[in-house]
C-alpha cells in the first residue's frame, strides 16, 4: 500500500475526514470510496467499502455508523502490517474512521 498514488489517497482521505462527516459531500465520498475499493480489490476492506457506499445512498446512518467502525479497526489492523510513514497514516485513517463511526447518532 505504499505507491504514491495510495499515499495520496491517504492524505486526502484523513484530510477530509479531519473536516468531519458532514463536510463531506455524499458525491465526494462515494468518488473516494470507489478510487480505494479499485485499490483495494480483493480485499476484505473493499467489500466492507462497497457497503459503505450502498449504506451512504440509502442514508441508513446506524448502517453507516457501524462500517465505519468495522472500517477503522480493519485499517488499524491494515496499519500494523505497513511501514514507514505509510504505517502512521494508515493507522491515523483508522482512528479518524473509528470516531466518524462513533460520532453518528
Amino acid at each position: 500500500m505504499a505507491d504514491a498514488k495510495q499515499s495520496a489517497n491517504l492524505d486526502a482521505t484523513i484530510s477530509a475526514l479531519q473536516g468531519g462527516l458532514t463536510s463531506i459531500p455524499a458525491e465526494q465520498a462515494i468518488a473516494v470510496i470507489d478510487s480505494w475499493q479499485q485499490q483495494l480489490q480483493g480485499n476484505d476492506i473493499a467489500e466492507d467499502l462497497g457497503e459503505l457506499k450502498q449504506a451512504l445512498q440509502s442514508g441508513d446512518k446506524a448502517t453507516i455508523s457501524k462500517i465505519l467502525v468495522d472500517l477503522g479497526e480493519d485499517t488499524q489492523g491494515a496499519g500494523a502490517d505497513a511501514t514507514g510513514d505509510v504505517a502512521t497514516k494508515v493507522k491515523q485513517l483508522g482512528d479518524l474512521l473509528l470516531k466518524a463511526g462513533n460520532s453518528i447518532k
